[in-house]
Formats: C-alpha cells, sequence, structure tokens
C-alpha cells in the first residue's frame, strides 16, 4: 500500500476517502500535499472499485488554502503561471471532472484554495462550526485554483464577486443558505452523515451518476440542440448498462435492484 506524507488514502465498500493530514499547517498546501493530491485523485477516478469519493481534511481544518511560506516560488510570471496551470489541470480539474459522485467533508477551516477543493467536490457537507473564505484579497492575490470558475457556478455573479472582493469570513449556515453547502450537520456526527450519505451515492448507478455529472456541467457551455444531441448520445449508452437492465428486471419483478456501477 503507498503510504503519503501528508494525506491518508483508503478505499472501503466501494468509497474512496482522501484525508489531509498536515494537522500543524491546518492542512495548507504545499508542493508535496498537491503532488500527492494529483496521484490519489487520479487513482480513485481510475480504479474501478471505487464508485464515490470523499474529500475530508483532519484536525480543526479542511484546508487552510496555500502555504504562505512558498509564495516567493510565484515571483517569476512564467514560472508562476506554468505551476498554477498544472495545479489547476492535476487536482482540481480532475477532481470536479471525475465521472463518480465525489464528497467534500468540510471539519473546519476552509479558506483561498481550500475553498476551491471545496468546490471541486459535488457535494459539501458540512460541520457546524466550519468556517469558510475566498482569502485570496488578504494576501493581495486574485483568486486560482479554479476558485473564479467554480463560485459563478454555485452563486449568483454579485454573490461571487462579494465573497472575491472582500474575503469575508462565513460560516455553514451562511454556506447553506448561500448555496455553497448542501448539509449542515453537528461537528460529532460529521463522519457518520457523510459516510451514509457515500454509501448511498456509492450503491447507486454510478455510470448514469457519471455521466449525469459531465451532462450538467456542459449545459452550461452548450445550446439547446448541441446539448439535445449529447443527451441522447449519453441516454444511447446508459440504456446498455448492466444496472439499468438490472433495473427494468427489478420494476417487472416489484423488486430492488442492486446496481454494480457497470
Amino acid at each position: 500500500m503507498t503510504s503519503y506524507q501528508r494525506l491518508e488514502y483508503t478505499v472501503a465498500a466501494a468509497v474512496a476517502t482522501i484525508t489531509l493530514t498536515r494537522v500543524e499547517a491546518r492542512n495548507s498546501m504545499d508542493m508535496v500535499l498537491k503532488g500527492e493530491l494529483a496521484e490519489v485523485i487520479e487513482r480513485a477516478a481510475t480504479d474501478q472499485a471505487v464508485r464515490a469519493v470523499v474529500v475530508t481534511g483532519s484536525g480543526n481544518a479542511f484546508c487552510a488554502g496555500g502555504d504562505v511560506s512558498e509564495m516567493d516560488l510565484n515571483t517569476d510570471p512564467v514560472t508562476s503561471r506554468a505551476r498554477l496551470r498544472t495545479l489547476l489541470q492535476t487536482v482540481y480539474l480532475p477532481l470536479a471532472e471525475m465521472e463518480k459522485p465525489t464528497i467534500a467533508a468540510v471539519n473546519g477551516h476552509c479558506y483561498g484554495s481550500g475553498l476551491s477543493l471545496m468546490m471541486a467536490c459535488d457535494l459539501v457537507v458540512a460541520a457546524d462550526d466550519a468556517l469558510f473564505s475566498c482569502a485570496f484579497v488578504k494576501v493581495g492575490l486574485l483568486p486560482d485554483c479554479g476558485a473564479m470558475y467554480f463560485l459563478p457556478r454555485r452563486l449568483p455573479m454579485n454573490v461571487a464577486k462579494e465573497l472575491i472582493f472582500t474575503g469575508r469570513r462565513f460560516d455553514a449556515a451562511e454556506g447553506k443558505e448561500l448555496g455553497l453547502v448542501n448539509r449542515v450537520v453537528p461537528a460529532a456526527d460529521l463522519a457518520k452523515h457523510v459516510g451514509e450519505l457515500a454509501a448511498e451515492l456509492a450503491a447507486g448507478p454510478t455510470v448514469a451518476l457519471g455521466m449525469a455529472k459531465t451532462l450538467l456541467e456542459r449545459s452550461l457551455l452548450l445550446g439547446p440542440r448541441d446539448f439535445a444531441e449529447l443527451e441522447a448520445l449519453a441516454m444511447g449508452t446508459i440504456f446498455s448498462t448492466e444496472d439499468h437492465l438490472a433495473a427494468r428486471k427489478a420494476f417487472a419483478s416489484k423488486s430492488t435492484p442492486e446496481f454494480k456501477g457497470r
């Protein structure tokens, strides 16, 4: 089993769990953690035994953003552009585009690039004491790691601008009210609630879920006719899956289908 310095990666009952473990730095992103995240996200995406993915943090933070001690690495514009482009294309976008349902289990501070990591997941379950901030402005930066891509897809543009321009902190209850958070649960029960949701998703027709995820994202980019063609192509594939055939048989026999993710 591969071991990592900054995170733990486990698979149980078809659910992969990625836990950031850089507790002493509130799970802030350094170069090592970024590289390890890229590796485990690819592992989860390509492992047929994995049907749902959970991303969470250890200690009192989900992810407190980028490691400020490494900001000197970004002083050269060409180098910093290349580094950020690689980060977006190996961590955030692969997580967002993974054809499997993903859940961010936000256990505490979720700032800056940690907020981007959260938004790259499909669903967000937050502890009631979690805190959030699009904190880039606090260090004189514009948001990176896909924050300006993800925020307008989850929030009205004026709300996204406010969070970006002010970098203000907000709690889990407000995050749910805004639409960034799906569920708020007691901190002590976070693992239980996320585990139940992940198990439910992993037991579902995950090929269909993955395609639905892809089509929902494409719907924001395509016109109605182009989208209708894409939907028809996807449905043509789904009709031939084992899960759909099993569901049809179960419907006919008035039983509950057992999905295999195939």
